[in-house]
């Protein structure tokens, strides 16, 4: 998910938090436990001071989640923007859950009944 800022700015909108909430409510029903979380704060290159405001925006972020998410670790960082880029002004801080790996789905393929194994055109047997 991604948190938006106003530009020059690393204050969360209220709007904001609503959103991180109703997020974390819907990946919580999924994932009820979560091994960490990753934040990372950015800021265009070109802003005020634009290393220390994509640090205070992580930082802003990883407050909001730890609250929300008591006893999960967050793992923080900051990072810039290309000036000219597109994507939200550069002015946002992304968040990225991290589940344990024995809660995910098995993603394994399972084989279709009445379909020979390894057979590319899938043709019945």
């Amino acid at each position: 998910m991604d948190l938006d800022f106003m530009a020059d700015s690393a204050t969360l909108e209220k709007s904001e938090v609503v959103e991180l909430v109703a997020w974390l409510d819907k990946w919580r029903s999924e994932f009820p436990r979560l091994k960490s979380v990753t934040v990372d704060g950015l800021a265009p290159a070109n802003a005020k001071d634009a290393k220390l405001l994509a640090k205070r925006r992580a930082e802003a972020a990883t407050r909001a989640v730890q609250q929300l998410l008591e006893g999960t670790p967050v793992h923080t960082s900051s990072h810039l923007s290309s000036p000219s880029s597109t994507f939200k002004g550069g002015n946002y801080a992304g968040i990225d859950l991290v589940p344990f790996q024995e809660d995910l789905p098995d993603c394994s393929p399972v084989p279709t009944p009445g379909v020979k194994q390894g057979d590319p055109g899938g043709s019945r047997r």
